[in-house]
């Protein structure tokens, strides 16, 4: 840690520029032992591109208040003189160091796998990497001088690729003027392996089946250049939220493209493990005990790199590869070629329809609707993806040989029309009418507390023929893409009543509650939010968290003749519940609170 802010809580091991407390570079010397002692590697990361824990950021405004007024922003930290200076001087003191519990030289601690020089570099809007390259060169230079050369240095890079095709491969674009050319890695001499991240959901705002497919590239295409220069390459971060069935099955999939390469010279590093009771640092925690299917695919792979190292084998078994979770069906006039796309659904109406008969696709196209076009958006900032709270957009536009009915289902199972924006009837010379139309479906997520399932949306558009009552269905866009829901915003998970003095309710959920009694609501969210504020028959009630992990909370509030009638129930509102991102609890805001359990109180005796 860079600087003494206040979450640091003392631990920084620079607070100050230059300054360099033992008690906490003796924090490090105890945990390089504990590591010692259970066989176990560590890669020291020596400063950060983001601003956690100080990193970069820190040393530009140290050189800016010595007067070096030209280092303006963080990146100005790779180009600027006195950071240099600043940070040769802590790199130093690491590196030189003796342990004061071992009294052994950090230089001969076999416990050290790797110095890192810097986690995740970016130098935003150069397309050269000539900065990036030279200050790697200088620094990694510089600690194989002071360490003798008896670890290897490494940089915490994400990947991305600057120049040739490969720069296509990237997951967003602007990736290739990033500052840093991973290339140059693989041929710098003062680099010894190369590092790379893998951060789909950070990255990308699509579906999880292009996650997938951008995985497989992007792993297969880094260890292709790995053997290419023979230089081993690390995954050294990878990590999936959840739900925890793709989790694994992104996990399971990283290994799988590892073994891959009958050599073994790749690896991979989950982010992030901690026990049960520690709070989620971002989304990405893996729990242990509890997250034991996770677990149990890490361990799969240790024990198959273990039984491959032991055996001395050339070649590994390589499991079944995984087909990704979601899959969209290829409508007609799709660009997506891809030969193991399902061809378009033709379904059956539901039982209450069964006077709508369904007719092969290539017969209806062909007869009657000429040519569609689907798209479908989002009022989010980033239109490809949606929470609760945004609308989203549906919009069809059809040529057909006659008028067309259409139907959606979209977020809720109910079937209605589709509204209708505009309509031309044009006369074909060799006669016969073209209707041209277009359709639109709007809908507010979240609206009538309906809940959206996680990932792509789905929907069906029924186009009904008129007269012969056939039917085809839509159920994928064909320009643009799929809208992908993602809860981002919290919601409530469980809640529940309870008095807080025990009292016997003959089995029934429903609890009598007197004056001076304190009514107990409990919430459960879908994620860690800041203190919510509640509301119960009036007044706002006192809040205390019900879990470490800062997604749970009890609300209080005394029973008061001044303030509730005798046979009232106790109803709570929550008012405001924000995550750590800001999102609002859009759905349980200013409603009263529904217990999952059907649990209920209310005032017994008393009279206002």
């Amino acid at each position: 840690m860079d600087g003494d802010d206040a979450s640091f809580d003392g631990r920084s091991m620079q607070p100050r520029r230059g300054t360099f407390p033992e008690e906490n570079f003796f924090a490090l010397d105890e945990l390089l032992e504990e590591l010692r002692a259970r066989d176990m590697r560590a890669i020291l990361t020596l400063t950060n591109q983001w601003d956690d824990y100080g990193g970069i950021g820190r040393y530009a405004r140290w050189a800016r208040e010595e007067g070096e007024t030209s280092t303006a922003r963080r990146e100005d930290f790779f180009a600027s003189k006195k950071c240099r200076e600043f940070f040769e001087a802590f790199v130093r003191a690491v590196v030189t160091r003796r342990n004061a519990i071992t009294g052994e030289l950090y230089e001969d601690d076999p416990t050290i796998f790797s110095y890192q020089l810097i986690n995740e570099p970016r130098i935003s809007g150069d397309a050269s990497g000539d900065v990036f390259d030279a200050w790697t060169t200088h620094f990694g230079t510089f600690i194989k001088r002071l360490d003798h050369g008896k670890h290897l240095v490494s940089v915490g890079t994400e990947g991305f690729f600057m120049h040739d095709s490969a720069s296509e491969i990237n997951p967003f674009g602007g990736a290739d003027r990033q500052g840093v050319d991973i290339e140059r890695l693989h041929r710098n001499d003062a680099i010894d392996f190369v590092c790379v991240h893998v951060w789909a959901d950070n990255w990308m705002d699509s579906d999880d089946e292009s996650k997938f497919r951008f995985l497989e590239r992007w792993v297969r295409e880094h260890i292709a250049r790995s053997k290419s220069s023979l230089k081993p390459v690390i995954f050294e971060e990878f990590g999936k939220k959840r739900p925890l069935a793709v989790r694994d099955a992104f996990f399971t999939r990283v290994f799988e493209l590892l073994r891959e390469d009958d050599a073994r010279s790749s690896g991979a590093l989950l982010w992030l493990f901690s026990a049960d009771d520690v709070e989620d640092y971002d989304g990405f925690t893996v729990y242990a005990p509890s997250d034991a299917s996770t677990l149990d695919i890490v361990r799969d792979e240790v024990e198959s790199m273990r039984a491959f190292i032991e055996s001395g084998a050339t070649n590994v078994s390589v499991p079944s590869s995984w087909t990704p979770p979601t899959t969209t069906t290829t409508p007609p006039n799709s660009d997506d070629n891809d030969e193991d796309e399902d061809e378009d659904t033709i379904v059956n109406f539901p039982p209450d329809d069964p006077h709508w008969n369904v007719r092969e696709v290539r017969d209806l196209t062909g007869g009657v609707v000429l040519s569609y076009t689907c798209r479908m958006s989002s009022s989010n900032a980033f239109e490809a993806h949606a929470t609760y709270g945004d609308h989203v957009y549906i919009e069809l536009a059809l040529e057909a040989t006659r008028e067309i009915d259409v139907f959606i289902e979209f977020v809720t199972s109910t079937r209605e029309r589709m509204t209708l924006t505009s309509e031309r009837v044009t006369f074909d010379p060799k006669g016969g009418e073209r209707v041209s139309t277009s359709l639109a479906a709007t809908r507010r997520l979240g609206d009538d507390e309906v809940y959206v399932n996680e990932g792509p949306m789905k929907f069906q558009i029924y186009l009904i023929e008129r007269g012969n009552e056939n039917a085809y269905v839509v159920d994928a866009v064909t320009s643009g893409t799929t809208v992908v829901f993602d809860s981002a915003a919290p919601f409530v998970v469980d809640a529940f009543l309870r008095p807080y003095k025990p009292n016997s309710n003959g089995g029934s959920l429903t609890f009598d509650i007197d004056f001076g009694d304190v009514a107990v609501l409990y919430v459960l969210f879908s994620e860690p939010v800041e203190e919510p504020e509640f509301r119960a028959n009036g007044r706002r009630a006192f809040v205390s968290p019900a879990s470490s992990h800062g997604d749970a909370y009890y609300a209080y509030i005394e029973i008061t003749p001044s303030l509730d009638l005798s046979g009232d129930e106790v109803a709570f509102e929550i008012v405001s519940a924000l995550d750590r991102a800001g999102n609002r609890c859009f759905t349980c805001e200013n409603v009263v609170t529904q217990t999952t359990d059907g649990s209920a109180l209310r005032v017994a005796r008393g009279m206002k």
